[in-house]
């Protein structure tokens, strides 16, 4: 699903004249995309809910406010799954874009803790 979200956003980007790069392998968000003398720092999350809510890790929320505003959300939602084939299938998907995209604390939700056993 979540390669399915970054194609869909990559095809986006392209098509509003940036150049792509993936580099969700090796950095704290997925695309680093560049038009002119503009540089995003792109996070894009793929769901198959509407999209409302999504789960963020502390590196994405940390890049985020730290490269603010060159940075943008692309969520792509809901995407269909289809499970019966091997690998699953992704498909659909509407883009919701926030550009420039400010992870603010009143919309961030703690969901867990790492505790260490003394």
């Amino acid at each position: 699903m979540e390669a399915h979200a970054v194609a869909l956003a990559t095809d986006h980007l392209t098509s509003q004249g940036s150049t792509v790069t993936d580099v969700g392998a090796t950095e704290s968000y997925d695309l680093d995309a560049r038009r002119a003398d503009e540089r995003l720092h792109v996070e894009v999350k793929g769901t198959t809910s509407t999209g409302e809510e999504v789960i963020l890790t502390k590196n994405e929320v940390d890049l985020n406010a730290h490269q603010y505003p060159h940075t943008m959300l692309i969520v792509a939602a809901p995407i269909t799954l289809d499970r019966s084939t091997t690998p699953p299938t992704a498909t659909g998907g509407t883009l919701h874009v926030r550009h420039p995209w400010l992870a603010t604390p009143a919309n961030l939700t703690p969901i867990s803790y790492r505790y260490r056993a003394e």
